[in-house]
């Protein structure tokens, strides 16, 4: 090669290497690798998707993934007036004794005037049912006994203190359905009956007299598990009163004391 030639390619070499050309900085870059880049998806929680409300569109789960077993919601069928009647009809009939707790509340107006508790016991066989009124300790402040006929009320101490005609003393109460237990089929006969709400897992039967005379309406909340009441409300002009019951206990053995000897 002429020393000219080599001369003008070391020149044009030194011309690239020059630091006027400037250089890409890559010591800063960081490079990840593909396993670095791509992160775990977490599986989806088959679990998780049942309990969950999707309100947006976002997801859209295969349906393999949704279990197909059915809410409480929707798996309890529809009953209509009539067939919940039969279905009271069925236990009224096996209903041998009952014995129940009550919380009571009755308000005028929307504005609550008084609440109460107390127990019931019933004896079907015998015809006997005692009603108890309890201080909020749970300690009995009066009880009443009777055959349906005559009342007899007893003071705290257990103590007699006055006999009753049974139909007057009714009339002062402000629920008198929960003294009807037991006795629904027979109410039905007086009344107009119609559903009044359900769900999955009760339903409310309203029961309006016949006689256009009588304005109230006596509405009868049912489990569905049972049929048998959650709750009794009658609603009078302004007045509501509405009695809870707890701790029902069907069919189990009631004292024979209970009842005082009063009624044989």
């Amino acid at each position: 090669i002429s020393k000219g030639i080599l001369g003008w390619f070391i020149l044009t070499l030194c011309a690239a290497c020059s630091p006027e050309t400037p250089a890409t900085q890559v010591e800063n870059l960081e490079v990840k690798t593909a396993e670095e880049t791509t992160q775990p998806v977490p599986p989806i929680s088959v679990q998780k998707l049942e309990n969950q409300t999707v309100l947006t569109n976002q997801v859209s789960p295969k349906k393999e993934e949704i279990s197909a077993k059915p809410t409480a919601q929707n798996s309890a069928r529809s009953y209509t007036a009539q067939e919940l009647m039969e279905q009271i009809k069925k236990w009224e009939q096996n209903l041998k004794t009952l014995q129940t707790d009550f919380n009571q509340v009755s308000s005028y107006d929307g504005v609550e005037i008084n609440r109460s508790k107390g127990r019931l016991y019933y004896d079907f066989t015998a015809g006997l049912l005692r009603w108890e009124m309890r201080t909020k300790e749970g300690e009995i402040d009066q009880v009443g006994i009777t055959d349906k006929k005559e009342i007899i009320i007893l003071d705290e101490a257990l103590r007699p203190v006055t006999t009753l005609s049974w139909p007057e003393w009714q009339k002062g109460q402000p629920n008198q359905a929960l003294f009807d237990i037991g006795n629904y089929a027979q109410l039905a006969k007086q009344h107009e009956v119609s559903l009044q709400a359900q769900d999955g897992k009760q339903a409310t039967l309203a029961f309006r007299p016949k006689d256009k005379a009588q304005a109230y309406t006596l509405l009868i909340t049912l489990a569905k598990k049972d049929f048998f009441p959650l709750e009794i409300a009658i609603s009078a002009d302004e007045m509501l009163t509405t009695n809870e019951l707890v701790s029902v206990q069907k069919n189990n053995p009631i004292s024979k004391e209970l009842f005082g000897g009063f009624f044989k």
